[in-house]
């Protein structure tokens, strides 16, 4: 499972049990992790690896079976899914719903198990419409795991994301992304 969780959401923890009800490990790679601070990627590493063990575990999900890594962002996609391979423990399955990802493992030399998640509530529970409901004052709570809305208030996110909104935003209202990524 890859993704970048700024911040990991309901749907994230769904997932989670879907693989772990197909696959005897999970693991959780977390993608961009040398980005924070940005309204696209407002949480450190530390801060992720935080929410989503502390989702797990209140979800009752045995942590024995969980790796939960963070990986920098590679900038040359050709070899992308070799680097996968270096920085995770041994895998065969990747579940994805990423175009781009699905190409980049069918290039690969290697055959993988890709498959296509089901993906729950995907209008509500994605991390750009869980942020900018952050900056609109709008409801976000229920679309993340307890912990996490817990961390958030504890480390006030809250009001990062929307310091992040208003220093990042152009003259038309758009996010300049720094870097640009999403």
């Amino acid at each position: 499972m890859i993704g970048r969780f700024q911040p990991f959401h309901n749907g994230h923890l769904k997932l989670a049990h879907q693989i772990l009800d197909d696959c005897e490990v999970l693991i959780i790679a977390i993608g961009s992790s040398q980005f924070n601070y940005t309204f696209s990627n407002p949480f450190t590493a530390g801060e992720r690896v935080h929410f989503i063990h502390d989702s797990l575990a209140q979800d009752n999900i045995d942590l024995k079976r969980v790796y939960i890594i963070p990986i920098l962002n590679l900038e040359n996609n050709s070899i992308w899914v070799q680097y996968l391979k270096s920085m995770l423990p041994k895998f065969d399955a990747i579940y994805t719903g990423n175009k781009f990802v699905v190409e980049l493992f069918s290039h690969s030399s290697e055959i993988f198990d890709v498959r296509t998640p089901k993906f729950y509530d995907k209008n509500n529970c994605n991390g750009t419409n869980i942020r900018m409901n952050i900056v609109m004052n709008k409801e976000w709570k229920d679309f993340v795991p307890n912990a996490v809305h817990r961390i958030i208030s504890e480390i006030d996110g809250i009001r990062r994301i929307k310091v992040l909104f208003e220093s990042q935003r152009n003259g038309s209202g758009e996010i300049k992304h720094y870097p640009d990524i999403k």
